[in-house]
């Protein structure tokens, strides 16, 4: 249903993930060489903590908890929940969908387009999914609805998500045919817009207005020896509060590709010490002390 690429394993080759619908998940590792291998069953992603395939849809692969390690999280359908799988940093990934709450919060929600961004630029990634059912008719066989509201699930520090959709603003709330979802700062105001598109229905462009207003960077990489969109490039930025971790993809969600710019939120961090980026080609670039609340345009060395 879904395709998504990280390093995984921090060997610098990209890797894939692949949602399938009622059955296992692939995961697929790049041995080098134009070869993969697929190690989903023994990565401990191919199903969820009850050993069961559920209908996963969109998926999003990028680190959510800030220890430097893409995790991975993917949609189902209603009475399935999401999954939340945190990287160990051994080749293997854990189900952290109970412990992080994200099983509780998305229980009656069929859920397609979803993707890790900051959304209120406190330094935590969040989760927003695009959500409906499956099945027009489903009212009429159980308690939940065809047309559902989308899904933001806050993170917090602790580990757990909090469900933000519900309070103000409503715009992601309002119910609709979801499908896929795509990410990116339209308006360029350092805060993470989404597009959805709807079935039957006019595509809907939510605009984020969230608030207080915190410090961001956005960064857009380009290639000269690596690809010229720099898919891949690895990019580790310290600041006052710590340090975070991202990576230039736009394969993200269901049926979507989203802005290339990579996004850090830095909360109450005016100041960034250092951003270090790991281009594809495998060489590695230090920018020291950048501007913050700006779209800063890099360009890899020659």
């Amino acid at each position: 249903m879904s395709v998504v690429f990280a390093d995984y394993d921090g060997d610098g080759r990209m890797d894939a993930l692949v949602t399938n619908d009622t059955e296992r998940n692939f995961l697929f590792h790049n041995e080098g060489g134009g070869r993969f291998s697929e190690v989903g069953i023994r990565a401990g992603i191919a199903f969820n903590i009850d050993g069961k395939a559920v209908s996963s849809m969109g998926a999003d692969f990028r680190d959510v908890d800030g220890d430097g390690r893409p995790d991975a999280v993917l949609t189902a359908l209603s009475n399935e929940s999401f999954g939340l799988f945190r990287n160990t940093g051994k080749g293997s990934f854990v189900d952290a969908s109970y412990s992080s709450r994200l099983a509780a919060l998305s229980l009656p929600w069929a859920g397609w387009g979803v993707g890790f961004f900051d959304l209120n630029n406190d330094g935590w990634k969040d989760i927003f999914t695009a959500n409906a059912h499956v099945m027009d008719n489903e009212a009429l066989y159980s308690s939940r609805t065809y047309r559902q509201p989308n899904s933001v699930f806050l993170n917090t520090p602790a580990g757990r998500f909090v469900d933000a959709a519900s309070g103000p603003p409503s715009g992601a709330a309002e119910p609709g045919t979801h499908r896929g979802c795509a990410f990116g700062d339209f308006d360029n105001d350092g805060r993470v817009d989404v597009v959805i598109s709807c079935l039957n229905e006019p595509a809907k462009l939510l605009r984020n207005i969230s608030g207080p207003r915190q410090h961001w960077i956005d960064l857009l990489l380009t290639g000269r020896r690596s690809n010229r969109d720099a898919i891949g490039a690895a990019v580790r930025l310290a600041s006052t509060s710590g340090v975070q971790y991202n990576h230039v993809t736009t394969a993200v969600g269901y049926a979507s590709s989203s802005s290339r710019r990579v996004h850090f939120g830095l909360g109450a961090d005016s100041e960034i010490a250092s951003i270090e980026i790991r281009w594809p080609g495998g060489a590695t670039q230090e920018v020291a002390r950048p501007k913050a609340d700006r779209c800063l345009r890099i360009t890899e060395p020659e």
